[in-house]
């Protein structure tokens, strides 16, 4: 009863092993007895290498292409050569930029004006009398000026002109006749203007601009690291994973030389051996596949380092030196809460741009209030002729300069100019603009509180949840390897099968793999609840350069 049993048995096991007849050796029965007491070598099992592959990390360690680095120092180089991070600090280059130029208009400017002009008129009036039927004049002129904004919406301008003129009237007194003159002007606006003016407000906002391009700055580094080091613990788990299912197939080897020695002396049914190959080839394919995750993931963590293709790190091979080993953090949840909501870069954000809506707001509002600017004007004259009867006033054009404080042709004007706007719909129309675009400033910003306050307790629950699956993982792989080491002694006595020795290393190897998966899940879920809360700068002991501040003092 039992030889029919076990006829059956072999006749479906051997129906399985058609399936994969590529992988393995047919001939079981024909195969000569193995005297010697180490494994077989994965050569031996047809269609698999020679030997175990070796890892990429350890092809390196031998080619002497490997770079050993911390978790710290990975962080800090891709900081460093981080293309976003660099297109990021540009951005804010511009934004200063952007500010030297709002204090353009209170730049000084100097106009010179150079001219001759040249008027003839019919002889209509005795008191212009010219000789012949006509008035002739020749005027050439020589002026200059300089113009001052002031921090307080007004200017200031300073102008000195100067001319020659020729005439043929006969009751002039000079002929030609020099004539000079400085005048100081000033104006400021009273009303309209006075507090805040568009250059004023364009300087505030450009610095607001600034801001809001360094917090964004912040931002892309705070992403850079938490992607950066989430690819490092990746990078982690695919070397320790390989180095599980490496381990598992050497548990594989042994099992089929064992086989092999049962064989031989007549205690195990030849088909064993061809179970036992089945399940190290299956783990063999797993060895290639994890082989592979490393690279893929060791390419991926140095994307994030370099996007130059022909930068070092792309030649060498990184082998981490950070343990996988479990840290408990440590965090309460409203306190993870209030430091996202004080510390979240999209907040200040929404505040910066609530700020220049405010200020666009007041510099449109100015606009509709009366225009009353105050002007006032103070200068002197100077005057000389080659003819003139007044010894002090004969002379050239150096005369009219000498005259121009010393005679007292002075003169001054003061006075007020207003501008009544009838209607305002223009402005009127932009400050309700700006009113709804606040509102919806606010109601994003309410409803961004709301989405980060759900991302810290969603990653503050992946936290709790990835320690307790530590602490379940842990136990379930202790219990995996007291269920192999008691299922390989009850086979070793003849009180198990061969399947289930084979089954036990599988579940081992399945164990193993799920503590590590928990223990590099708990490191990424501390990254995430720290990127949360924006304190993963914080936490990496790093801190920024100061920037985001006005290169100008801002006029009050």
């Amino acid at each position: 009863m039992n030889r029919l049993w076990t006829t059956q048995r072999e006749m479906a096991l051997s129906k399985t092993v058609a399936v994969i007849a590529l992988l393995l050796t047919l001939t079981l029965t024909s195969e000569p007895a193995r005297t010697q007491d180490k494994p077989a070598p994965v050569a031996q099992v047809a269609g698999l290498p020679a030997e175990i592959p070796i890892s990429p990390i350890e092809q390196a360690e031998k080619d002497g292409t490997s770079i050993h680095i911390s978790l710290r120092d990975l962080t800090k180089l891709a900081l460093q050569n981080n293309l976003s991070i660099a297109i990021s600090d540009t951005n804010e280059e511009y934004y200063q930029k952007r500010v030297l130029q709002a204090y353009g208009p209170y730049d000084p400017a100097i106009s010179v004006r150079l001219g001759i002009q040249s008027v003839l008129s019919p002889n209509t009036n005795k008191v212009n009398q010219a000789q012949g039927n006509a008035n002739s004049a020749i005027t050439d002129l020589w002026n200059f000026s300089i113009s001052q904004n002031i921090p307080t919406g007004g200017g200031f301008q300073f102008a000195v002109n100067s001319s020659r003129y020729d005439t043929n009237q006969l009751f002039s007194l000079f002929n030609p006749q020099y004539n000079s003159s400085a005048t100081l002007s000033f104006t400021q606006p009273l009303w309209r203007n006075r507090s805040i003016d568009a250059n004023r407000g364009a300087i505030k906002i450009y610095n607001l601009d600034v801001k809001i391009s360094d917090s964004q700055f912040k931002q892309s580094v705070v992403n850079t690291i938490a992607s950066t080091q989430g690819a490092y613990w990746d990078l982690v788990f695919q070397i320790r994973y390989y180095d599980i299912v490496k381990q598992s197939v050497k548990l594989a080897q042994t099992q089929v030389h064992d086989n092999r020695e049962k064989v031989r002396i007549g205690v195990l049914a030849p088909i064993e051996i061809t179970v036992a190959q089945s399940g190290m080839a299956s783990r063999m394919v797993d060895l290639l596949n994890s082989r592979k995750g490393i690279i893929q993931a060791e390419n991926n963590l140095k994307a994030t380092i370099s996007t130059d293709r022909n930068a070092d790190i792309w030649h060498q091979v990184i082998v981490p030196t950070d343990s996988v080993d479990f840290v408990e953090y440590k965090m309460d949840l409203d306190q993870a809460i209030d430091t996202a909501l004080a510390k979240r870069p999209e907040l200040e954000q929404y505040d910066l741009q609530i700020q220049e809506n405010d200020i666009n707001y007041r510099v449109t509002n100015s606009q509709k209030k009366w225009g009353v600017d105050f002007q006032g004007t103070f200068g002197y004259a100077g005057v000389a002729g080659p003819n003139s009867a007044i010894p002090e006033l004969a002379g050239g054009v150096g005369t009219a300069y000498s005259t121009l404080f010393t005679q007292g042709f002075r003169s001054w004007s003061t006075g007020l100019q207003i501008y009544i706007p009838l209607k305002n719909r223009t402005y009127e129309s932009l400050l309700a603009q700006l009113q709804i675009q606040k509102k919806g400033y606010l109601l994003n910003r309410k409803n961004q509180e709301q989405t980060i306050a759900v991302q810290i307790r969603n990653a503050f629950q992946d936290l709790e949840t990835n320690k307790q699956n530590i602490d379940t993982s842990r136990i379930a792989r202790e219990l995996a390897e007291a269920q192999l080491d008691g299922e390989q002694k009850r086979f070793q006595a003849g009180m198990s099968e061969n399947f289930l020795v084979l089954q036990r290393q599988t579940e081992l190897a399945t164990a193993l793999g799920q503590e590590l998966l928990a223990l590099v899940a708990y490191k990424k879920s501390v990254i995430s609840l720290q990127q949360y809360m924006y304190t993963l700068l914080e936490a990496q002991d790093f801190e920024l350069a100061g920037s985001g501040k006005p290169i100008v003092k801002e006029f009050k």
